[in-house]
């Protein structure tokens, strides 16, 4: 039995406001799948944010059926909800309803509204589709597998994964124990990616592995696998600069399953040989400079262009990199460009903007994206000659990380979250990251309402919002709106 395993695509995600950006979500989604299709699988798995956001322009649904389209009718692809395909308090109908009753996708989910302590779980019919599934049964002549899927529970993760442990125990002695049990869920491994927040701790996940031989995970862009049935590919595309780095791998997983010999510890009688496999998606480079040494600003720019075309060796070394190849072409790449260091002269002359047009055609760039949070001048140097030396200069340069961490660290403890000064310091750093690094305000909202529900949900377990799904409803029909700016009506009547 194969099985492949991506996660996170992003459909419809336009970054740095790019349309290209937006294409390459679909054209990895798409390249990502036929390569998965090489292995000949009996399955794939999605594991949650196949879209970016729930409410879709026509361009980002016909992209998705296009790129699934690319999987024959008897190989299911099965998917469970995300954080971005949809929030914790769900619509009634949304776009993965739509591509399961469409047999585009199985949408697995898990029926956690009962009271009772385990979840239900509906098997999968495919002569009554209904709105979702709660486990998908695969045989082949190697064995039967069970596939469940956990919809994104955010702060309740915790709760939830327990009732979905009893829930698969009930639903083997129901429907017969198979050969093999894989769990579809969305949230992260607090022990395998630290100072992210919100994750799911091993000693949780205690009970769901006495159950499941393969946890299939998505919500961490960042490649991790944990004691042999826990597995997160990492999204196929960087959806940041930070992420783009080289020990951020991205991908999918090739799973092939055969029977358990001695020593193998998981509950089913197959075992997995999982393999990491890299996507193919646009090439980012980041280039560094140093602007201390200079004293003008003509010959920092000198300088500057000096060192970019002394980066081109380097450069064209990555972008033939397979992963980053469309074909046998090499694509424009994404420039992170950096600069750090302590300024000579006045800042007004530091001419950012025109530095990075330079870059970005010395580099046929598709975009750069420029940081200065590294660069001081000397008058704030001799500003902060009273501050320790220790907590805020290393190897002589100024770290502006732990300024920052300063002034958050005294807005959280003066403000009515002084109980968790420290939580919301960091919380408020990783939102500042993220809009110096020109990240999606979508992202930087969901990063700052998940930690604050995880952080005070007595706070937050009872807000609702009430506000009319269409706030538009009653606008001028004859009002002008273009097709790619609009949100296409939501499946079942109601305009999303």
């Amino acid at each position: 039995m194969k099985i492949g395993h991506l996660a996170d695509v992003h459909l419809g995600h336009r970054q740095y406001g790019l349309n290209q950006r937006e294409d390459d979500m679909t054209n990895t989604f798409k390249a990502t799948l036929q390569l998965i299709m090489r292995d000949d699988p009996d399955a794939i798995l999605l594991p949650g944010d196949l879209f970016h956001s729930r409410d879709l322009r026509p361009k980002v649904l016909e992209a998705a059926e296009r790129g699934l389209s690319v999987v024959p009718d008897d190989v299911p692809v099965l998917v469970s909800r995300g954080n971005h395909d949809e929030n914790l308090t769900p619509r009634e109908v949304t776009w993965l309803n739509y591509l399961h009753r469409r047999e585009h996708i199985v949408l697995l989910e898990a029926d956690l509204e009962s009271k009772a302590e385990a979840a239900q779980f509906e098997r999968h019919d495919a002569d009554e589709l209904g709105e979702d599934a709660g486990f998908y049964e695969i045989e082949t002549e190697t064995g039967t597998a069970h596939v469940f899927g956990l919809q994104w529970r955010g702060a309740r993760t915790d709760t939830a994964l327990e009732k979905v442990a009893e829930g698969i125990r009930n639903t083997a002695d129901e429907h017969g124990q198979p050969d093999y049990t894989i769990l579809l869920a969305h949230f992260g491994i607090e022990d395998e990616v630290p100072a992210l927040g919100g994750n799911v701790t091993h000693a949780e996940l205690r009970k769901v592995r006495e159950e499941v031989d393969y946890l299939a995970l998505g919500h961490i862009h960042k490649r991790y696998d944990a004691s042999n049935w826990i597995y997160n590919p990492g999204s196929p595309e960087a959806h940041s600069t930070s992420e783009a780095r080289d020990d951020w791998e991205h991908g999918y997983y090739s799973v092939e399953l055969s029977q358990a010999e001695n020593g193998y510890d998981g509950p089913g009688k197959l075992a997995h040989d999982v393999e990491h496999n890299c996507a193919r998606r646009r090439p980012f480079y980041t280039i560094e400079f140093d602007v201390t040494p200079f004293d003008s600003a003509s010959e920092l720019e000198t300088a500057f262009r000096d060192h970019v075309k002394d980066e081109q060796e380097s450069l064209q070394s990555t972008l033939d990199r397979e992963e980053f190849l469309l074909g046998s072409e090499q694509r424009e790449p994404m420039i992170d460009l950096r600069f750090e260091g302590t300024l000579q002269f006045d800042r007004g002359s530091f001419r950012v903007d025109e530095l990075a047009e330079q870059a970005e055609a010395l580099c046929d760039a598709l975009y750069v994206q420029t940081n200065t949070s590294r660069v001081t001048t000397a008058e704030i140097q001799e500003l902060l000659a009273e501050l320790d030396d220790d907590e805020v200069f290393i190897d002589g340069r100024l770290q502006t990380a732990a300024l920052e961490q300063r002034v958050f660290e005294t807005i959280a403890t003066e403000s009515e979250y002084s109980d968790h000064a420290d939580e919301v310091a960091t919380l408020l750093g990783e939102a500042h990251r993220m809009a110096q690094d020109g990240e999606n305000t979508d992202d930087i909202v969901d990063v700052v309402s998940e930690n604050r529900r995880e952080l005070f949900p007595e706070a937050t377990a009872d807000v609702s919002l009430d506000v009319d799904e269409d706030p538009f409803a009653n606008r001028d029909e004859n009002e002008d709106d273009t097709a790619d700016q609009q949100t296409v009506a939501a499946p079942g009547g109601e305009e999303e």
